[in-house]
Formats: structure tokens, C-alpha cells, sequence
């Protein structure tokens, strides 16, 4: 994947993270509506970055689909999608880094993959979840 293909999966992952969480966000108790809040306004803000980073190299800037795949039903449902949610988000970040070398780009790309791996790991949390672990090649 190239920078360009890179940034553009990273801005379609964000349009989603910023629905999904209009939709979970009301599946919440007051206990976990704050950080949800919370991840809504981080996403935008990093959704604006990418339109800003696009528009700079006079990229095309994909805008939100109409809906996304987020039915919640439940309190669980919804922590399920804000884990899947960062979880996505991660891999699209991940895949900004490994695509550029340009130092903005790495300074907007890592601080977010950062932030998307915590947020995951508190809504396993949250969720009364734990991560599945992958033995590191060799050491297992």
C-alpha cells in the first residue's frame, strides 16, 4: 500500500470510527459514556488531520459512506463495536507508518496508532475482555 492508498484507508476508518461511536454512545452507561465522548472527539480531530494531510498533497478525500455495519442492540454490543472500532483504526494507522517517511505524517500516524491500542484495550476492559495473545515468532 502506498502513502496516498494509506491515508485514504486511514480517512474511511475514521469516518467510520466517528459513526459508530454517534451510534454506541447511546448503549452506554454514565460509567463509559465519558471515554466514549471522548473517543467521538479524538476521531474527528484526527479525521480533520487526514483531510487537511490529503487536501496539502492534493489527494482525493473521500467522504463518509451513508451507513456503516454497526448495529448495536445492547450495552455488550456496544463495547464489542468500540473494541472492534479501535481496533480497525489501529491497522489503518499502522499502515500510515509503514507507508511514509515523511515526519509530519509519522508525527500525526503514530501518536494516533498510540491512542487507538489504548482506547481498544480499555473498552476490553470495559468489556470484561482480554486481548488474544500471539506468540512472538521464536519464542514460543
Amino acid at each position: 500500500m502506498n502513502e496516498s492508498e494509506a491515508l485514504a484507508s486511514a480517512l474511511s476508518t475514521e469516518h467510520q470510527a466517528i459513526y459508530a461511536y454517534g451510534v454506541l454512545g447511546a448503549h452506554l452507561d454514565d460509567r463509559t459514556r465519558s471515554p466514549a465522548l471522548e473517543a467521538f472527539d479524538a476521531h474527528r480531530r484526527r479525521r480533520d488531520a487526514l483531510l487537511a494531510a490529503l487536501r496539502t498533497r492534493r489527494l482525493p478525500t473521500p467522504g463518509p459512506a451513508a451507513s456503516y455495519d454497526v448495529t448495536v442492540a445492547s450495552p455488550t454490543q456496544a463495547l464489542a463495536l468500540a473494541v472492534r472500532v479501535e481496533t480497525e483504526v489501529g491497522v489503518r494507522w499502522r499502515d500510515v507508518v509503514g507507508a511514509t517517511d515523511d515526519p509530519r505524517l509519522r508525527a500525526l500516524s503514530i501518536p494516533a496508532l498510540q491512542d487507538s491500542a489504548v482506547r481498544a484495550a480499555r473498552w476490553r476492559r470495559a468489556a470484561g475482555t482480554t486481548p488474544a495473545t500471539v506468540a512472538l515468532p521464536g519464542t514460543g
